[in-house]
């Protein structure tokens, strides 16, 4: 089907969905191809829609949001690999990538903050696998080039912190810009990035046999140092119990006492409490990545006699019950009992006016890795309803006229109930119902809330096996 052509229909075709009754869930849909084929539908509806709304110019965002796009279409071919509607969606997304990386080439890299390198060297990774996909290695290699030698060794020059100055807590990556001339602060988002960048390159370049994946593998395990030091600091609660069961982890490590470097407020405005639903979902893949490189990371460090007492039955033995503590801690605490919709944390912080524009996409970047296949069955919990009521909410709250997702696709009633229950769990919370985008372009909200859909949607689509 041509894009034109579809894109005329998709107006009395979404009204007609709209008119069905309320999305089945995965759970109690029989039989199962009247889903698929709804599934499918609303797949098509959405991504011509995120054609629409994709080419904005904030730089984190595009790359995030294309990120997203690319996660999507990949769960779309692996269900319906032989689709002519599908084949169609792959070409587009080859054309869109084209003009993605002259608008990444658009930008001078020095202005660009380090988390910036992060997203897009994720993204990267991401488009080459679907571009082999498809034949283009030309572009499929401009893309890993991209990833390796901008985005990550920008990370590593410029914001990983080499000195022996950080306490309680040495090294770690900083938030600051590429030319140096603002460190930045040493939060969560960031040093996760840095930590799932390195070993996704390193994971790719060593299924792809090719050589140089040493320094990668060095940088993964510094980032696990790091994030592993500060969850042995108990008395700082980086990673915070909750009151029934498992642990999230908050969105900047603080350390109030003499002498600490981690105590900036600011960039951007920190409160007690915080944590970023996008933070899970990221460490979670961060360690599930390093777990199954955990052999070479043994050889690696005994061969270059870095640590030669490496335990490697110990060290996935301390991976595995952090992941599942994370599991449990995202299942208790980010999904809502009154109507098991995923939920962002009440954290003003997150919704309120300085940064709600940053930290929107959160909910789908977590959704996103968490059903990736490795990762699943790696967890202790189940996520398939919740994903399904998620998406079925982001459905039934768009525009139908354009088929436009929107920030908030959950009730007043409900969201009050959830914000008691995370407070009775973590033990503060806001009464934040919306998210404040005042400071925030139409169509970039409109590209990021159309990218959190795709998340869902997809994540949606791949649970399709399992029933």
């Amino acid at each position: 089907m041509k894009r034109r052509t579809f894109v005329r229909n998709t107006s009395l075709f979404g009204a007609s969905l709209f008119s069905l009754p309320p999305l089945m869930t995965l759970s109690n849909c029989k039989p199962e191809v009247p889903l698929k084929s709804l599934l499918k539908k609303q797949a098509l509806l959405s991504f011509w829609r995120f054609t629409e709304v994709w080419n904005f110019k904030d730089f984190w965002k595009r790359g995030n949001t294309f990120d997203a796009c690319l996660v999507f279409v990949d769960a779309l071919q692996n269900q319906w690999p032989d689709d002519s509607d599908v084949i169609e969606i792959q070409k587009e997304v080859e054309k869109m990538l084209k003009e993605n990386l002259e608008f990444f080439h658009s930008y001078d890299p020095g202005k660009l903050w380090a988390d910036d390198f992060g997203w897009w060297g994720l993204m990267a990774l991401n488009a080459r696998k679907h571009l082999l996909k498809i034949g283009n290695i030309e572009l499929a290699n401009a893309y890993l080039k991209l990833s390796t030698d901008l985005c990550w060794e920008y990370k590593k020059k410029t914001a990983y912190d080499n000195s022996d100055e950080g306490f309680p807590v040495l090294h770690g990556c900083r938030n600051g810009d590429a030319n140096g001339e603002s460190k930045g602060v040493k939060n969560t988002v960031t040093n996760v990035l840095l930590f799932l960048l390195s070993s996704r390159i390193y994971r790719c370049l060593s299924e792809e046999d090719i050589a140089n994946g040493d320094k990668y593998l060095d940088m993964a395990y510094r980032q696990w140092l790091w994030f592993d030091e500060w969850s042995n600091l108990k008395d700082y609660e980086y990673l915070k119990k909750l009151t029934t069961e498992g642990v999230l982890v908050q969105e900047r490590p603080m350390a109030f006492v003499e002498g600490s470097t981690y105590i900036e407020k600011i960039h951007p405005p920190w409160a007690e409490g915080w944590i970023w639903s996008g933070d899970q979902g990221m460490l979670v893949a961060s360690l599930i990545d390093i777990l199954a490189i955990a052999d070479d990371l043994d050889d690696y460090l005994k061969r270059t006699n870095i640590y030669p007492d490496f335990d490697t039955g110990t060290f996935k033995s301390k991976i595995n019950n952090l992941i599942k503590k994370l599991a449990k801690g995202i299942q208790n605490g980010l999904i809502a009992n009154s109507d098991g919709i995923i939920r962002e944390a009440p954290c003003y912080s997150s919704f309120g006016p300085e940064h709600g524009r940053d930290y929107l996409a959160g909910r789908g970047i977590m959704v996103r890795y968490l059903v990736q296949d490795e990762i699943k069955k790696h967890l202790n919990i189940d996520m398939t309803d919740n994903i399904s009521k998620t998406f079925e909410a982001i459905w039934n709250t768009r525009d139908i006229a354009t088929n436009q997702f929107k920030p908030e696709f959950t009730t007043a009633e409900n969201d009050k109930l959830y914000i008691e229950q995370f407070r009775q769990l973590w033990g503060l919370a806001d009464d934040v119902y919306e998210w404040n985008l005042d400071k925030m372009k139409e169509k970039n909200k409109f590209g990021v809330c159309q990218s959190i859909g795709l998340d869902v949607l997809g994540a949606t689509i791949r649970s399709l096996n399992e029933n």
